[in-house]
């Protein structure tokens, strides 16, 4: 995921404190080169008509407002909106459905002035009541709808109605990321009354989602297929789209197919004009029948084995952790089954993230300094070439992550990376929802996750704290009892400080101290490829790869 490094969240904060709403109101008329991460042919003026055509290798599933499924947030991103839009190229957060926000002194206090005369698909209004609701979901939960809190709303102390296109965010301690937390699609996105009050059954259904976006959903069984037709009363798209008024496309078929044979095949014969999430090895067959190619990085953690330290696990050993880190190459990950599009971590952020450090010094193959750490933590290699300890083998169990279109031939990498100094790593594929109940689980019997593969996207280093605080996902998976304090304590800094320089160095700080501990294994830079038919004009994404569809159009 080779990104364009975007401003600092921090720095843009700062000037939004103390600027003035008019200097705020920007024009939504602004060049494409702001709106969006968007491919580059524009072939003559855009048309209005026409089906695009959408495969992914994903199934659809759960469509609850923070679901991160690659497949599900493709769809969502076009439908639902938020306050703010980040611009993906600059990291600018930018009027959306607010066309202003002014910030407190102590960084507690935020006031929005919505847009005027925006309205839901279904013809209610957006008001600032509907917005508190939203919210108030978000930062709260809600038990009796059984529906938790997002674990991106660190802090929530509540939102205050001060009219009706006027409200006040308070939080109970400051979030330098919280700003950017409003324009994140999966922990700020703005659904009509009607959705809001569902349980969690009902807002796990596509069919209930009503936004204010450029589209609306319009048919398909939200499981292996979603037909979006256009909003035609738009009003509110974000700061810096190319154009005004309705989207271009007149439908957009989402479809689940799981043959990357077949997603080819499509793009190729035209049956489809959009596929998501090619494989290296298919990268070079678009181009070879006059496709085109688009990839994005994903701003945020990198792809990584996120690894669980607990009592009874070989991994609860610092010194395993350190000697998995060093036994992992992950230029050889690069060359053997990735890309030039993929980024090779250089630390926990992806490159090009705000404030992400520079700690490749931390993430040298070594297996030499491997092989002697196993053994002074007590594993000894035996004749079979795998290491043993009290009768017991250095073996781990992983499953692939069915959302990542690269990971099964990653882990068959590192598979092999491990066994050279004496790691047996044994590789399950399952089902999506097989993956998720044992990922839930915890393992399936004797079979136990010591780590599992996955990354957070968000544009803003306090992804660090969403993924490690123990009173948010707590990726550790440590006993609530007996935390790390320290990582704890790094991870809420970052977010407490609004100097640049100071939230730069303790974001290095985290990412050094997650390195010495060997919490984190990093694999790959999160990368979204795209293959796009020849007609497919004006195709974009938000700040996470999520496609943006509004100023898309199809031509001859």
């Amino acid at each position: 995921m080779t990104m364009l490094r975007p401003r600092r969240p921090s720095l843009v904060l700062g000037a939004i404190a103390t600027a003035t709403a008019s200097a705020l109101l920007l024009t939504a008329c602004g060049s494409s080169a702001g709106g969006s991460n968007s491919s580059g042919s524009q072939g003559g003026s855009p048309q209005t008509g026409g089906t695009l055509t959408f495969y992914d290798p994903v199934q659809y599933e759960d469509w609850q407002t923070t679901n991160s499924l690659w497949s599900v947030s493709q769809v969502t991103d076009n439908i639902g909106e938020r306050l703010i839009w980040q611009d993906p190229k600059t990291g600018k957060l930018l009027p959306w459905l607010a066309t202003s926000w002014s910030v407190s002194a102590d960084h507690k206090t935020y006031t929005f002035h919505l847009k005027p005369d925006v309205k839901f698909t279904d013809g209610t209004a957006l008001t600032s009541q509907v917005v508190k609701d939203n919210f108030d979901q978000h930062g709260f939960g809600d038990k009796k709808l059984g529906i938790p809190a997002d674990q991106f709303w660190n802090g929530y102390a509540g939102t205050k109605v001060v009219d009706p296109t006027t409200f006040q965010i308070r939080l109970n301690t400051p979030d330098a990321g919280f700003l950017q937390v409003l324009s994140n699609y999966r922990a700020s996105t703005i659904l009509a009354e009607s959705y809001v009050k569902l349980n969690l059954a009902g807002q796990s259904k596509v069919q209930n989602w009503v936004g204010t976006g450029p589209f609306r959903y319009a048919g398909g069984d939200g499981v292996n297929e979603v037909v979006l037709k256009p909003n035609p009363h738009y009003t509110s798209w974000p700061t810096g789209s190319a154009h005004t008024g309705r989207a271009y496309l007149n439908e957009i078929d989402f479809k689940y197919v799981p043959e990357e044979s077949t997603r080819i095949g499509a793009l190729q014969s035209g049956q489809a004009q959009v596929v998501r999430n090619l494989s290296p090895t298919d990268e070079q067959t678009v181009g070879s029948f006059g496709g085109q190619l688009e990839s994005f990085g994903v701003q945020g953690e990198t792809n990584a084995l996120a690894v669980q330290v607990r009592p009874g696990l070989i991994t609860d050993d610092k010194q395993v952790r350190l000697a998995l880190n060093a036994a992992t190459d992950r230029k050889e990950i690069n060359q053997a089954v990735l890309s030039s599009n993929y980024g090779i971590p250089i630390g926990p952020l992806v490159k090009g993230t705000p404030d992400a450090p520079d700690l490749s010094s931390y993430l040298a193959y070594d297996p030499g300094k491997a092989k002697q750490l196993l053994e002074s933590a007590g594993w000894a290699a035996k004749s079979d070439g795998y290491r043993y300890k009290g009768g017991q083998q250095l073996h781990f169990d992983i499953w692939v992550a069915p959302f990542y279109q690269v990971s099964e031939q990653v882990l068959e990498v590192l598979q092999s990376e491990w066994k050279k100094v004496g790691v047996k790593l044994s590789i399950h594929s399952v089902s999506l929802d097989q993956y998720e109940a044992i990922s839930a689980a915890g393992g399936t019997g004797s079979e136990k996750f010591s780590f599992s593969q996955s990354q957070t996207s968000t544009a803003d280093p306090n992804v660090l704290r969403v993924d490690y605080d123990t009173t948010r996902a707590n990726g550790l998976g440590q006993d609530a009892k007996s935390p790390d304090p320290k990582l704890n304590q790094l991870v809420r800094d970052q977010a407490e400080a609004f100097d640049p320089a100071k939230r730069a160095a303790t974001v290095k700080e985290a990412g050094e101290y997650l390195y010495q501990q060997g919490y984190s294994i990093p694999l790959y830079d999160e990368t979204q490829v795209f293959g796009l038919s020849s007609k497919v004009h004006g195709f974009g994404t938000e700040s996470t790869a999520r496609a943006w569809l509004y100023d898309t159009w199809l031509g001859k």
